[in-house]
Protein backbone atom coordinates (compact mmCIF):
# COMPACT_ATOMS: atom_id res chain seq x y z
CA UNK A 1 0.00 0.00 0.00
CA UNK A 2 1.33 3.60 -0.69
CA UNK A 3 0.16 6.86 0.96
CA UNK A 4 1.24 10.21 0.71
CA UNK A 5 0.02 13.54 2.67
CA UNK A 6 1.40 16.98 1.72
CA UNK A 7 3.69 15.44 -0.63
CA UNK A 8 5.45 13.55 2.18
CA UNK A 9 5.61 9.62 1.51
CA UNK A 10 3.54 8.06 4.53
CA UNK A 11 3.26 4.69 3.26
CA UNK A 12 5.63 3.33 0.76
CA UNK A 13 4.99 -0.52 -0.38
CA UNK A 14 3.52 -1.21 2.76
CA UNK A 15 2.37 -4.63 3.34
CA UNK A 16 0.80 -6.04 6.49
CA UNK A 17 -1.38 -9.64 6.73
CA UNK A 18 -3.04 -10.91 9.69
CA UNK A 19 -4.39 -14.17 9.82
CA UNK A 20 -7.52 -15.18 12.40
CA UNK A 21 -5.62 -16.32 15.68
CA UNK A 22 -3.05 -13.76 15.26
CA UNK A 23 -2.49 -10.45 17.22
CA UNK A 24 0.03 -7.87 15.56
CA UNK A 25 1.26 -4.51 17.73
CA UNK A 26 2.39 -1.78 15.73
CA UNK A 27 4.67 0.94 17.33
CA UNK A 28 6.28 3.82 16.10
CA UNK A 29 6.70 7.40 16.48
CA UNK A 30 3.88 10.48 16.57
CA UNK A 31 3.29 11.06 12.80
CA UNK A 32 4.67 8.30 11.34
CA UNK A 33 1.09 7.00 10.49
CA UNK A 34 0.04 4.46 12.65
CA UNK A 35 -3.78 5.78 12.86
CA UNK A 36 -4.15 6.59 9.35
CA UNK A 37 -3.16 2.99 8.47
CA UNK A 38 -6.25 2.23 11.04
CA UNK A 39 -8.24 4.44 9.03
CA UNK A 40 -7.12 2.86 5.96
CA UNK A 41 -8.17 -0.77 6.83
CA UNK A 42 -11.66 0.82 7.98
CA UNK A 43 -11.96 2.83 4.57
CA UNK A 44 -11.82 5.80 6.10
CA UNK A 45 -9.21 7.17 3.83
CA UNK A 46 -8.06 5.65 0.49
CA UNK A 47 -4.29 5.03 0.03
CA UNK A 48 -3.02 6.53 -3.46
CA UNK A 49 -2.01 2.96 -4.76
CA UNK A 50 -2.28 -0.24 -3.24
CA UNK A 51 -4.86 -3.15 -2.24
CA UNK A 52 -6.41 -3.49 1.40
CA UNK A 53 -8.63 -6.78 1.71
CA UNK A 54 -10.30 -7.73 4.85
CA UNK A 55 -12.05 -10.79 5.25
CA UNK A 56 -12.25 -11.29 1.16
CA UNK A 57 -13.56 -7.86 0.60
CA UNK A 58 -11.45 -5.37 -1.30
CA UNK A 59 -11.96 -1.79 0.56
CA UNK A 60 -10.61 0.70 -1.33
CA UNK A 61 -13.59 -0.53 -4.00
CA UNK A 62 -16.50 -0.78 -1.40
CA UNK A 63 -18.84 2.53 -0.99
CA UNK A 64 -21.74 3.47 0.40
CA UNK A 65 -23.78 1.18 2.31
CA UNK A 66 -21.09 -1.74 1.57
CA UNK A 67 -18.21 -0.19 3.14
CA UNK A 68 -20.59 0.40 6.50
CA UNK A 69 -21.83 -2.94 6.42
CA UNK A 70 -18.36 -3.88 6.40
CA UNK A 71 -16.95 -1.63 9.14
CA UNK A 72 -20.31 -2.63 11.56
CA UNK A 73 -20.33 -6.58 10.48
CA UNK A 74 -16.58 -7.75 10.16
CA UNK A 75 -14.41 -5.23 12.11
CA UNK A 76 -14.37 -4.36 15.34
CA UNK A 77 -12.90 -1.06 16.62
CA UNK A 78 -11.72 0.36 20.08
CA UNK A 79 -10.24 3.90 20.61
CA UNK A 80 -8.22 5.35 23.32
CA UNK A 81 -11.22 7.25 24.77
CA UNK A 82 -13.92 4.80 24.26
CA UNK A 83 -15.81 7.02 21.71
CA UNK A 84 -18.62 5.74 23.75
CA UNK A 85 -22.40 7.92 23.53
CA UNK A 86 -21.91 9.27 27.54
CA UNK A 87 -25.52 9.82 27.94
CA UNK A 88 -26.46 6.51 27.27
CA UNK A 89 -25.92 3.48 29.30
CA UNK A 90 -22.97 0.77 29.00
CA UNK A 91 -26.00 -1.46 27.66
CA UNK A 92 -27.31 0.81 25.08
CA UNK A 93 -23.74 1.96 23.54
CA UNK A 94 -23.46 -1.83 23.44
CA UNK A 95 -27.00 -2.96 22.20
CA UNK A 96 -26.88 -0.13 19.68
CA UNK A 97 -24.34 -1.32 17.62
CA UNK A 98 -26.05 -4.33 17.00
CA UNK A 99 -29.05 -2.74 15.97
CA UNK A 100 -27.26 -0.33 13.62
CA UNK A 101 -26.45 -3.89 11.53
CA UNK A 102 -30.18 -4.89 11.59
CA UNK A 103 -30.27 -7.08 14.64
CA UNK A 104 -33.77 -7.76 16.36
CA UNK A 105 -33.73 -5.45 19.06
CA UNK A 106 -34.36 -8.35 21.95
CA UNK A 107 -31.69 -10.92 20.90
CA UNK A 108 -29.22 -7.31 20.47
CA UNK A 109 -29.51 -6.42 23.82
CA UNK A 110 -29.57 -9.80 25.49
CA UNK A 111 -26.08 -9.97 23.52
CA UNK A 112 -24.67 -6.50 24.90
CA UNK A 113 -26.01 -7.78 28.40
CA UNK A 114 -24.04 -11.14 28.10
CA UNK A 115 -21.32 -9.63 26.83
CA UNK A 116 -20.58 -6.76 29.90
CA UNK A 117 -21.38 -9.50 32.14
CA UNK A 118 -18.78 -11.42 30.74
CA UNK A 119 -16.38 -8.38 30.94
CA UNK A 120 -17.42 -7.14 34.38
CA UNK A 121 -18.79 -3.89 33.67
CA UNK A 122 -21.26 -2.81 36.05
CA UNK A 123 -24.87 -1.35 35.50
CA UNK A 124 -25.21 2.18 35.56
CA UNK A 125 -27.66 5.22 34.20
CA UNK A 126 -24.65 5.90 32.03
CA UNK A 127 -21.25 5.51 30.82
CA UNK A 128 -20.06 8.72 32.89
CA UNK A 129 -20.93 6.87 35.84
CA UNK A 130 -17.85 4.16 34.87
CA UNK A 131 -14.46 4.02 35.82
CA UNK A 132 -11.71 3.98 33.26
CA UNK A 133 -11.06 0.52 32.97
CA UNK A 134 -14.69 -0.42 32.81
CA UNK A 135 -15.28 2.19 30.18
CA UNK A 136 -12.61 0.65 28.01
CA UNK A 137 -13.99 -2.69 28.89
CA UNK A 138 -17.54 -1.30 27.87
CA UNK A 139 -15.75 -0.05 24.13
CA UNK A 140 -14.46 -3.84 24.06
CA UNK A 141 -17.92 -4.75 24.27
CA UNK A 142 -19.03 -3.34 21.91
CA UNK A 143 -16.43 -3.97 19.19
CA UNK A 144 -17.32 -7.73 19.83
CA UNK A 145 -21.11 -7.37 19.58
CA UNK A 146 -20.98 -8.51 15.94
CA UNK A 147 -18.61 -10.73 16.01
CA UNK A 148 -16.19 -9.24 13.90
CA UNK A 149 -13.47 -10.73 12.30
CA UNK A 150 -10.65 -8.02 12.72
CA UNK A 151 -10.24 -5.95 16.08
CA UNK A 152 -8.83 -2.77 15.67
CA UNK A 153 -7.41 -0.95 19.05
CA UNK A 154 -5.73 2.44 18.36
CA UNK A 155 -3.81 3.52 21.62
CA UNK A 156 -6.54 1.56 23.67
CA UNK A 157 -4.58 1.38 27.22
CA UNK A 158 -3.58 5.42 26.81
CA UNK A 159 -5.63 7.53 28.63
CA UNK A 160 -5.34 4.42 31.77
CA UNK A 161 -3.28 3.82 35.08
CA UNK A 162 -1.23 1.10 35.30
CA UNK A 163 -3.72 -1.55 36.85
CA UNK A 164 -6.54 -0.72 34.21
CA UNK A 165 -3.85 -0.68 31.36
CA UNK A 166 -2.96 -4.49 32.02
CA UNK A 167 -6.29 -5.58 32.74
CA UNK A 168 -7.78 -4.44 29.09
CA UNK A 169 -4.15 -5.66 27.41
CA UNK A 170 -5.04 -8.97 29.41
CA UNK A 171 -8.26 -8.47 27.51
CA UNK A 172 -7.37 -7.24 24.15
CA UNK A 173 -4.76 -9.80 23.40
CA UNK A 174 -6.86 -13.02 25.02
CA UNK A 175 -9.39 -12.25 21.92
CA UNK A 176 -7.31 -14.12 18.76
CA UNK A 177 -7.44 -17.24 21.27
CA UNK A 178 -10.78 -16.98 22.18
CA UNK A 179 -12.82 -15.69 19.30
CA UNK A 180 -10.77 -16.30 16.30
CA UNK A 181 -10.66 -13.21 15.08
CA UNK A 182 -7.38 -11.36 14.08
CA UNK A 183 -6.24 -8.10 16.47
CA UNK A 184 -4.30 -5.46 15.24
CA UNK A 185 -3.02 -2.62 17.82
CA UNK A 186 -1.45 0.68 17.67
CA UNK A 187 0.52 1.37 20.82
CA UNK A 188 3.25 3.49 22.46
CA UNK A 189 3.46 1.05 25.29
CA UNK A 190 6.35 -0.71 24.86
CA UNK A 191 4.78 -3.28 27.81
CA UNK A 192 1.94 -3.63 25.85
CA UNK A 193 3.04 -4.18 22.41
CA UNK A 194 5.51 -7.22 24.06
CA UNK A 195 2.61 -9.08 24.52
CA UNK A 196 1.78 -9.51 20.69
CA UNK A 197 2.20 -12.44 18.43
CA UNK A 198 4.30 -9.73 16.25
CA UNK A 199 5.10 -6.68 16.92
CA UNK A 200 6.00 -4.23 14.06
CA UNK A 201 7.67 -0.73 14.12
CA UNK A 202 6.42 2.02 11.26
CA UNK A 203 9.42 3.92 10.13
CA UNK A 204 10.07 5.36 6.44
CA UNK A 205 6.68 4.56 5.25
CA UNK A 206 7.08 0.62 6.40
CA UNK A 207 6.30 -1.77 8.57
CA UNK A 208 9.55 -3.36 10.11
CA UNK A 209 9.53 -6.73 12.45
CA UNK A 210 10.71 -5.57 15.77
CA UNK A 211 12.28 -8.47 17.54
CA UNK A 212 11.54 -9.79 21.44
CA UNK A 213 14.52 -8.15 22.79
CA UNK A 214 14.60 -4.85 20.79
CA UNK A 215 10.76 -4.24 22.61
CA UNK A 216 11.73 -5.01 26.22
CA UNK A 217 14.69 -2.66 25.39
CA UNK A 218 12.94 0.23 24.07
Amino acid sequence: MNHSVRDRALFKDLRLTVGAGESVAITGPSGSGKSTLLSSILGLIKPHGGSIRVAGAEVTELRGRRIAELRSETIGTVFQFGELLPELSPLDNVALAALLSRSDRAGGYRRAQELLDELRVPRAETTEELSGGEHQRTAVARALINSPELVLADEPTGSLDPDATARIADLLFDLPRRRRCALVLVTHDVEVAARADRVLRLEAGQLVPVRAREVAEA
